[in-house]
């Protein structure tokens, strides 16, 4: 199997019920949630068999510490290897975290002959938390073992192809070293966003406030967070937000014939971009500007998250 006939298989490890304006959008309706599914994602090279990042843990412990957590039939990483994809976790040979919070780290002992890639910034932050974030990344403190206490991992600072095809980029903002994962497939860059963005909808524009992207409201630093929304509409043909339902159902693997391909930074008039400065890999590949007569009807088409609420 070469690059171009790499698969990434998504995988629900279950639901969390988030609020639509305090985490997932920026001046969105606070008070009013959606259930969100927490994928992770089995990305199948031919040479390599990695995941990306490992989900949730069971619902108990979920819940118990964190937020209100459903399973709905959804299995445990592992597990949804075993009975879904016939693959052993012994089989996996490369675990890369977009981020180490507690609910993308479950389960990663399962996986004994793994190596653990994750941002050099996450590591130092899991390992000694700042206060605020104790609970996010289940710190000893609080009486709670984190899924990755023992685990010796391999430090990435910066961009880097960690495996061919493979490449990781920064996306801080949503935590201190965020970053995302872009996969080389026949259709084009998949880019694997972690919680960068938590719905495709977060790279389309808030109309009331003339934001050329609605941005999530879950940031430690909303200056470098708005950059990676940036940073990721530069990059991907396609978008995978380990938190949106539409946008990983969309088939049970990537790419598909027919799967929708993004506008990469397209330009509309009266929503304006903040930086202006464009990746190697991505030069040349903006999509023409919106025609200024067809913005009003592009923006009416946008759901609206006063009524994701359920």
């Amino acid at each position: 199997m070469t690059v171009a006939e790499t698969r990434i298989f998504p995988i629900n490890t279950g639901w969390l019920h988030g609020d639509l304006g305090t985490y997932i959008f920026w001046k969105g309706p606070a008070g009013k949630k959606k259930w969100q599914p927490v994928y992770c994602h089995f990305v199948d090279t031919g040479e390599h068999k990695i995941l990306i990042d490992t989900g949730l843990p069971d619902q108990e412990r979920a819940s118990k510490y964190h937020h209100n957590c459903e399973k709905r039939g959804c299995l445990q990483v592992h597990e949804h290897l075993e009975q879904k994809l016939g693959l052993h976790p012994d089989q996996i040979d490369v675990i890369i975290f977009t981020h180490l919070h507690w609910d993308h780290v479950q389960n990663m002992k399962e996986f004994r002959n793994a190596r653990y890639i994750a941002p050099k910034a996450e590591l130092e932050m899991a390992y000694n938390p700042l206060p605020l974030y104790y609970r996010t990344y289940e710190c000893g403190i609080l009486g709670i073992e984190p899924a990755y206490a023992g685990c010796v991992f391999e430090a990435v600072d910066g961009e880097s192809e960690v495996l061919p095809g493979i490449t990781m980029f920064p996306t801080p903002g949503h935590s201190v070293g965020h970053m995302a994962v872009s996969v080389a497939t026949s259709a084009g860059d998949i880019v694997v966003c972690g919680d960068a963005i938590f719905e495709e909808r977060n790279l389309e524009p808030n109309p009331d406030e003339m934001w050329r992207y609605w941005v999530p409201a879950r940031f430690v630093n909303s200056y470098e967070g708005w950059k990676s929304v940036e940073e990721l509409d530069k990059r991907a043909d396609y978008v995978l937000p380990c938190h949106d339902h539409a946008a990983n159902a969309r088939s049970d693997v990537f790419p598909y014939e027919g799967m929708p391909i993004r506008k990469r930074r397209q330009a509309i008039p009266g929503y304006q971009f903040y930086f202006g400065d464009m990746p190697a890999s991505a030069a040349g590949k903006e999509a023409p500007a919106m025609a200024a007569e067809d913005v009003d009807a592009y923006i009416s088409s946008l759901a609206r998250p006063e009524d994701m609420e359920d």
